[in-house]
């Protein structure tokens, strides 16, 4: 007879808690993706950059795509990376805000706390 072993509580709550960790780290770049759809006429420009800072927290999910393009754990190279993201982030939602571009503001928001997740993370791991 086989031995039945149930399921902690706490074990679904960690499976959910990381995919909306891996939502909430995606939504920037398909919240971009709209607002090139819908700001296109009115200066592409503005979005590259917040647009590419957020594929770089995407191929940063990749532990090794992470060390090369981030930089080694502990890093000063990882930790001025993440701090100019942010920084670069909040500046894009302000702007975006500003200019009210809604979607794109709040893309940018969403990648500044993503980028300050990144730092928060890479501090205690």
């Amino acid at each position: 007879m086989g031995l039945i072993v149930a399921k902690s509580p706490l074990h679904s709550v960690n499976r959910l808690s990381t995919l909306l960790i891996y939502v909430w780290i995606v939504l920037p770049a398909l919240l971009f993706a709209l607002a090139w759809r819908k700001y296109y006429q009115r200066g592409p420009r503005t979005l590259l950059l917040p647009s590419l800072s957020a594929v770089l927290l995407l191929f940063a999910l990749v532990r090794d795509l992470k060390w090369s393009l981030l930089g080694p754990d502990y890093s000063h190279r990882l930790y001025v990376t993440i701090e100019v993201n942010t920084l670069f982030a909040v500046v894009a939602a302000v702007y975006f805000g500003v200019q009210k571009r809604w979607i794109a503001a709040v893309a940018a928001l969403i990648l500044a706390l993503d980028w300050l997740y990144m730092g928060a993370v890479n501090s205690v791991v």
